[in-house]
Formats: structure tokens, sequence, C-alpha cells
């Protein structure tokens, strides 16, 4: 009895002994495991329990995988199937490609397999005080951020998706208006530009008071997937402006997507609209929706990009 108790009070001194990093890495190991066995919720725990501070960027992967896992989202079979299937023939075609993808279909706004896929898009995008590519490569060094960046633009493609299927009333061949809701636009519009668009290079969007009832700039809500829908594109050119993925042979698609999304940053900024095409944060994006005049210049962006891109 007395062996035993040396024996308990060692292994419970070791255990006592563990600094924070050595207990980091328990927690991964165990919270991979917990992936590998399906168990999203407890990766997420054990993770959530570390005590960590949020600088490890592998915990972070970790931990945004867990969330993704939520969301019944497979990274390999994304990539061996949808990401292969997108069609980047022109900017459009890519929109209207990203709308029909194995994950895209969305029947109700803020769904659940929708919020978790943006909590682990946002734990990526968070982990620096300034939101973009540049920012985590300064703080975790080229590779570590190249991980974190393709997870990240992997996870904003499969949302921004889910976003375009919703919000633009698609059918199945990815028609914007053509689904079971009522809209064919995303936006009721009030700017003077954007209505100049309308019925002219918007495809089903011909009028200028047909958006989706739950993208109502008059809402905070509104604002908030506005916001989210314009963050899913800007984060997604960010991103694939600032890392290089040419060595992969995999991600090779990623590199034709980029010269095509680039088409819409270009004739957003022409347009006036760079401050939006150029900003990464979703907080910010809210509080840039406060102000009237530059709630009018978000409605001429969804019609120049998310219209004209989307018919």
């Amino acid at each position: 009895m007395r062996n035993f108790l040396i024996l308990f009070i060692l292994i419970f001194l070791s255990a006592c002994a563990q600094n924070p990093q050595e207990k980091l890495a328990e927690a991964i190991d165990r919270a991979l495991s917990h992936l590998s066995a399906g168990d999203c919720d407890a990766a997420i725990d054990v993770l959530e329990d570390s005590g960590s501070d949020g600088k490890d960027p592998v915990y972070i992967q970790v931990l945004s995988s867990a969330y993704a896992c939520k969301a019944e989202f497979d990274e390999i079979e994304f990539i061996s199937d949808d990401l292969s299937a997108i069609d980047t023939t022109s900017s459009a075609t890519i929109m209207k490609s990203l709308t029909i993808m194995s994950l895209s279909t969305e029947t109700a706004a803020d769904s659940a397999d929708y919020t978790n896929l943006r909590t682990a898009i946002n734990t990526i995008l968070n982990s620096t005080s300034t939101i973009g590519q540049v920012a985590r490569t300064t703080k975790f060094g080229t590779r570590k951020a190249g991980d974190l960046g393709v997870q990240a633009l992997i996870l904003n493609i499969v949302n921004f998706g889910k976003f375009l299927h919703y919000y633009g009333n698609v059918n199945a061949t990815g028609v914007k208006g053509g689904g079971s809701g009522t809209n064919s636009c995303f936006l009721n519009y009030n700017d003077p530009r954007a209505q100049a668009l309308t019925g002219v290079s918007t495809g089903a969007c011909t009028v200028d008071n047909d958006g989706s009832i739950v993208l109502d700039q008059t809402t905070a809500a509104g604002k908030r997937r506005i916001c989210e829908g314009t963050m899913l594109l800007t984060n997604t050119i960010d991103i694939l402006d600032n890392l290089d993925l040419s060595n992969s042979s995999t991600l090779s698609k990623l590199e034709d997507i980029s010269a095509q999304v680039n088409n819409f940053k270009t004739a957003a900024t022409a347009a006036g609209l760079g401050t939006i095409i150029n900003m990464t944060s979703q907080s910010e994006c809210e509080t840039y929706l406060q102000t009237p005049a530059q709630l009018l210049d978000m409605e001429y962006f969804y019609a120049l990009v998310f219209e004209t891109g989307l018919q």
C-alpha cells in the first residue's frame, strides 16, 4: 500500500511538473485524437480548456479544424472534388461554380454549418491584431503563416459558396434568383450608381427593390451579414495576393482563382471602392456601414461585384 501511494505521488508530481508548452502539446495531441474519431466537440473542449493564449500556430490550426469539423467539412474531400470543379474561365463563372459546390446548399441565414465555418475562419483571422496574411507572416513566420493562410483560404471559399448560394437565391445550376426564395438581387439598392447597373449587367437582378430580406441594410443583423459576405471575398483576395502557391500541384487551382478574383479588385478600385475591397476586418466593416454615404458605397460595391459577378 505504501509503495502504491509513493508511485501515485510521483505520477501526480510529474504531471504537475509539465510546463505550459508541454500541456499545450498534450492538449493538441488529445484534440487530434478526438478529431480522428469524429468527436468535434471533445476536441474543442480540450483545446479551449488548455489555457492557451492563442499564440501557437498549431493550436490555432487544430482549433479551426475542430470548428470546421462541426460543420461536417472534410478538407481532403473538398480539395479532391469541389476545388477541382471550380470553373476559372472568368470571374463570373467562378462565382456561379462556388454556389453549386457540395457544401454550398443553404436554406436559412446563419445556419449551424455556416456559423461553425465562420468561427473556424475567425479563429485564424483573429490570431493577429491586424487581420491579413502579411500580419500572420510577421507573427508566425513564412511556413506556419502559409499553413494558416491555406487553411483560411479553403474555409473562406467554402463559406463564400454558402453565402452566394443562399443570399443569391440560386437554383441547382447556380443561376441567381432561380431558387426557392423570393429575391432576385442580394440587396435593395438606393444608391444611384448601383441603380444604374441593375438590369444592365446584373443578370436576373433587374429592379432596385428585390433584395434578400435578411440582408436588410437598415438592420444591425443585415449589416453584419453584408460585411460577412464582403470579408469572405476580401480575405480570399488578400490571402491569394500574399501567398505563394506555385510549388503546390495540389493547390495550383487556387492560382487560377487568384487571377480571376483580382478582376473584382481591379473593378472595385477603379470605381473608387478601394477602401472596401482592401478591408479585411469584420468589425471595421460594420463600423464603416454606420455612415450613410459609406452604406451607399457598399450598395454600389454589391451591385458592381456580387450582382455582376453572379448572374
